[in-house]
């Protein structure tokens, strides 16, 4: 059988609460010959009848694959599954609570067909349920093929898996995969793509619709101790990416910066959480750098009792705070649904 194009890979957790149907619906209608994709779902233990109603699509789609785990993996992993699977040329991910602009996945094969790019970086819009827009989150300036330190110097760092569409074979040659049972698993993988790839190129394309749900790692981070400890070890793997990858790099203070800011957004995060002392220690002892870090973080590991307990105290101002900033992106997002109907 003749290689696809794309391989599409979706984790999936109990997909029928969380939007599967449509995320799988925005692939079907694409204008796209089903020869040149498969998609790949990587059932994860779902609770719900997902198992049962990807099989019956998979009845109608003979380009669907289907991988159920027999115990949950998170997103990391099931991803790695996927790609292990994976016959395209160029793979592309996806949540399955999000779903891909109208033939979107057609404007990435048109663009990149007959280019050779290790790495393609596309765009999504941010937005709530029920509110779509068009407007991109990044909507960068610089748009030309270039090495990964020129992309980097022009355009930071781009995190999302969703967002890239990238050669599986430069992909196998680096040896990249996820980090596997954390819930951050996507920071330290994407600086490892784009900082292998000798092509790379952003292109204005709208790929993903990504869903603001609430229930995101980043919306509950302030309420789950082991989400914060997953994200200050996200951050040590950066930062140990700065002494080995790219420690030549002309770009390697932009990597401390990026580890750094997600410490800082930890310690900001742990006052918004009710814990012990004993707990608020274990979480800040995983941090294990301290070049460039903020005053939070810096006083947080020096004085971890006092910050304790002042933490505690600010709780109820920071969930005020928080609810006020929700409805400030809500009424934002909104707006932006309602200006373009």
């Amino acid at each position: 059988m003749e290689a696809p194009f794309f391989s599409i890979v979706i984790p999936v957790y109990n997909g029928l609460t969380h939007d599967l149907p449509v995320c799988l619906e925005s692939i079907w209608g694409q204008q796209l010959d089903k020869r040149l994709y498969e998609v790949i779902c990587v059932n994860d233990c779902s609770t719900d009848n997902t198992l049962v109603w990807l099989k019956l699509q998979q009845s109608a789609h003979n380009n669907l694959y289907i991988i159920d785990n027999q115990q949950n993996m998170r997103q990391g992993e099931c991803r790695n599954k996927g790609m292990a699977t994976a016959r395209g040329k160029y793979i592309l991910f996806i949540d399955a609570d999000d779903y891909f602009h109208k033939n979107s996945i057609t404007e990435v094969y048109n663009f990149i067909r007959d280019k050779d790019l290790d790495v393609l970086v596309s765009d999504s819009a941010y937005q709530l349920k029920g509110y779509e827009h068009n407007n991109l989150q990044l909507n960068l300036k610089f748009c030309e093929e270039s090495d990964s330190e020129t992309f980097i110097k022009e355009n930071g760092f781009t995190i999302s898996p969703w967002r890239l569409c990238f050669n599986r074979e430069f992909y196998q040659k680096h040896n990249i995969s996820f980090v596997e049972n954390t819930n951050v698993e996507d920071v330290d993988w994407s600086l490892k793509v784009i900082h292998y790839a000798k092509k790379i190129q952003y292109q204005p394309i709208l790929l993903i619709h990504y869903i603001k749900s609430g229930n995101s790692t980043t919306d509950t981070l302030y309420s789950n101790v082991s989400t914060l400890i997953n994200n200050i070890e996200a951050a040590n793997r950066v930062f140990e990416l700065k002494e080995s990858i790219y420690k030549e790099s002309a770009n390697k203070n932009q990597v401390v910066g990026l580890a750094n800011s997600y410490y800082h957004r930890t310690i900001i995060y742990l006052c918004g959480i009710f814990s012990s002392v004993k707990t608020k220690k274990k979480i800040i002892e995983h941090i294990k750098f301290e070049e460039g870090n903020s005053r939070a973080v810096l006083f947080a590991k020096k004085h971890t009792i006092t910050f304790a307990i002042i933490s505690n105290c600010l709780v109820p101002l920071f969930r005020i705070l928080i609810y006020f900033r929700r409805k400030t992106w809500q009424k934002k997002l909104q707006e932006q649904s309602t200006i373009q109907r």
